[in-house]
């Protein structure tokens, strides 16, 4: 497979999963005349959307700039981005869970939901240590070369 279909399949799940998380937005039920009270009252659905929208965003623009240093690909790789992608789409299920508990203001769900929420995070980190480490022991698969 070449980088170039690399990129654009994993790009393509970076864009379906900002999109899946827009979608927990919804017109709150609501008396004509009090539609921003009932919209305020959603403040923790776009707080954690906000929240995992910069993540998102911050982690596709490592993955795109990391992949900017690879020339070759191998099957190993492709499995391994196939994981950190994998890892990366379980966000959206603890961001609904932070503005669920947000919203219900009780301290015993935020804390899970918060911990949930850390615990992907970190498994998305862990996976991209694995990425980063199989191209260090694979420097054949990068750029690094080209230029000495």
């Amino acid at each position: 497979m070449r980088i170039d279909r690399l990129e654009a399949f994993s790009d393509g799940v970076y864009a379906i999963l900002i999109t899946i998380l827009v979608l927990e937005f919804s017109v709150p039920e609501y008396q004509v005349g009090h539609l921003m009270e009932r919209v305020l009252t959603q403040w923790p659905i776009m707080f954690a959307y906000v929240i995992s929208f910069v993540y998102v965003g911050a982690i596709w623009l490592f993955h795109h700039d990391f992949f900017q240093t690879l020339k070759y690909t191998s099957m190993e790789l492709n499995v391994i981005n196939l994981v950190v992608l994998f890892s990366v789409t379980l966000i959206d299920y603890p961001t609904a869970l932070v503005a669920q508990a947000i919203m219900e203001r009780n301290v015993k769900d935020m804390r899970f939901s918060f911990i949930y929420y850390e615990l992907i995070a970190m498994f998305i980190s862990v996976t991209f240590a694995v990425l980063y480490s199989y191209v260090r022991k694979h420097p054949e698969l990068t750029h690094r070369n080209d230029h000495q």
